[in-house]
């Protein structure tokens, strides 16, 4: 009954997924890998935080270009003899559009536990831009 609706059945679970995860690499062979990353607000800041786990700081750069932080990094591939590998190896790289009221000068970046935090200071705002006028009479 089950090959009547998913055809694949036949194959097993292991050799459809494995004959999906090859096609997809083969699909997607030379294309950079963009790690998971959250840009958060704060008072007076903005938090960028990327996921670069087994990546030491020589390995990372981050750099701006124009309004977008570029963080790019590689991983190199280890020659050891696999039985299974689910690790990215290869370029890694993330262009991020800095908001309005980030200022690129104060920027600062550090890499601690596989997670690169980048600190980007914001303008203070000028104040409400609406303003209450009390009517005389």
């Amino acid at each position: 009954m089950l090959e009547k609706i998913w055809p694949f059945a036949r194959f097993g679970r292991n050799k459809f997924r494995k004959a999906l995860d090859e096609a997809l690499e083969k699909a997607f062979e030379g294309a950079d890998f963009e790690p998971n990353t959250e840009l958060v607000e704060e008072e007076g800041r903005y938090l960028l935080r990327t996921e670069l786990p087994g990546l030491d700081k020589k390995d990372v750069q981050v750099y701006l270009e124009g309004p977008f932080l570029i963080i790019e990094a590689e991983r190199k591939e280890e020659q050891r003899k696999r039985h299974l590998s689910e690790i990215y190896y290869g370029r890694i790289y993330r262009s991020i559009p800095l908001p309005a009221d980030a200022q690129p000068e104060g920027i600062q970046a550090r890499l601690k536990r596989g997670v690169l935090e980048v600190e980007i200071p914001r303008t203070p705002s000028p104040g409400p831009a609406r303003r209450s006028i009390a009517i005389e009479g």
